[in-house]
Order: structure tokens, then C-alpha cells, then sequence
């Protein structure tokens, strides 16, 4: 092995390293979070939600610190150790994830128009059991509903006049289609206007360039990620290959 290919691979080593450092970081640090909301809920003051959907939350965050962590872990040990299993292992892991990155954005891309049908269909079959005490998922519907509306500060799946079909609500809405200081007295004159599904597509209409510069990057992050590690295990593996017969 000649001396660029040494330096290259020290180069790529410590690069890898910091990358994945940051990701174990960050992983440590979502899952902390995570717990933390876990172990506080009824206690966070002022949360805008209910306690099923910040358990939720929690567990999303506890699941996702883990995995991020996990492969960060992986990718410092793997390129400080210079450890062919480990960085195999990463490999594996982040390729994995990526392709089912790939796989499930383009199948939101093909079938956008489906993905917004059965979110409005799932937001008004919950809205109708909201109501009803006797439906399933009563509760949870009641859970989810309110947490979009307080939260995004929408009324209705498309407008506020989507409660007015059902009988509980034909002469108000839900106090969470109204503001806080207004919930007491909500009625459909001081309601948000917007439904729930229009402001989610705003959102990501006028937002659609910070969201594909961020796809964008994490895809880098991850191809470069891929691409060091095989190239490490593969310097690792013909430094072996050379070291073995100059050592006897």
C-alpha cells in the first residue's frame, strides 16, 4: 500500500468518525428527550395535547433515538476501531434504511392524491366517532381530533361546517376549533376557519423546498456514509491482505 492510500484512508476514517459522532449525539439526545416526556407526562406545563398522543410521541422519539443512536454507536467504533464487522454491520444498517427511504417516497409521490383521500376519509370516520361513546377508538379519535385542531388551529377536515352534519354539534363545534381564551363560550362564529387537511397542504406546499433540501441532505449524509464505510472495510481488508506475508 502506497502512502496516499494510507493518508486517504486516515482521512476518510476521521470523517466517518465525526459523522457519525454527531449522529450518536443527536440519537442520545432525541432519546433522552423521548424518555423525559415519557417519565413528565401530565406534568409538562402548558402542552396543547393530549396525554395518549404525547405518550406516542414519546414512544416515537425513544424508538427513533435508539435506531440513530445505535447506528452512530456502530459507525464510531467501526471506523476508530477500524473494525471490518462493524463497519459491515453500519453498512448493512444505513443501506437498509435508505432504500426503504427510497421506496416509501416514491410511493408518496406516485400515490399522493390516494395518500390525501384516505387522510381526509380517516380524519372524518374519526370525527363521526368522536361523538359516539359507543363507537371503537371513541377515545382516541377524541384524542387525535383535538390534537389537530388545537394544534394546527383548523376546524373540520375541509371547513368547520363538517361538524354541523352531526347532531351533538349542529349548533357549535368542539371547543378545540376555537382558541383557548375562547373554548368556554365556541361557537361557529369565532371557530378557525381553515380544515385540518387544507392547512397540512399549505404547510407542505409553502414549505416543499426546505422539505426537499432536507430529504436531500440526509440522503448525502447517508450515501457518503455508505460509500466511506465500504471504502474503509475495503482498506482495512487489503492492508490485512498485504501485512500478512511482510509479518512472517
Amino acid at each position: 500500500m502506497n502512502s496516499l492510500q494510507v493518508c486517504c484512508g486516515e482521512f476518510i476514517r476521521m470523517i466517518l468518525f465525526l459523522l457519525n459522532f454527531i449522529f450518536w449525539a443527536a440519537g442520545g439526545a432525541i432519546l433522552g428527550i423521548g424518555i423525559y416526556v415519557k417519565v413528565s407526562i401530565g406534568k409538562l406545563p402548558d402542552a396543547n395535547v393530549s396525554e395518549d398522543t404525547l405518550n406516542s410521541a414519546s414512544l416515537f422519539l425513544i424508538t427513533l433515538g435508539c435506531i440513530v443512536f445505535v447506528i452512530g454507536l456502530l459507525g464510531c467504533c467501526g471506523s476508530l476501531t477500524q473494525n471490518r464487522c462493524m463497519l459491515l454491520l453500519y453498512f448493512a444498517l444505513v443501506t437498509i434504511i435508505f432504500l426503504v427511504e427510497i421506496v416509501l417516497a416514491i410511493t408518496i409521490y406516485v400515490k399522493k392524491d390516494s395518500v390525501e383521500t384516505v387522510f381526509t376519509d380517516e380524519f372524518k370516520d374519526c370525527m363521526s366517532k368522536y361523538y359516539n361513546e359507543t363507537a371503537p377508538l371513541h377515545s382516541e379519535c377524541i384524542d387525535v381530533v383535538n390534537t389537530f385542531q388545537s394544534s394546527l388551529k383548523c376546524c373540520g377536515a375541509t371547513d368547520p361546517t363538517d361538524w354541523e352534519t352531526y347532531s351533538n354539534y349542529s349548533t357549535s363545534p368542539p371547543a378545540s376549533c376555537c382558541p383557548v381564551d375562547k373554548q368556554d363560550s365556541c361557537d361557529y362564529g369565532i371557530t378557525y376557519k381553515e380544515g385540518c387537511i387544507g392547512v397540512i397542504e399549505n404547510f407542505v406546499n409553502s414549505n416543499t423546498q426546505y422539505i426537499g433540501f432536507g430529504v436531500l441532505a440526509i440522503a448525502v449524509i447517508q450515501l457518503l456514509g455508505m460509500l466511506f464505510a465500504c471504502y474503509l472495510r475495503t482498506l482495512i481488508l487489503k492492508r490485512t491482505v498485504y501485512e500478512e506475508p511482510h509479518s512472517l
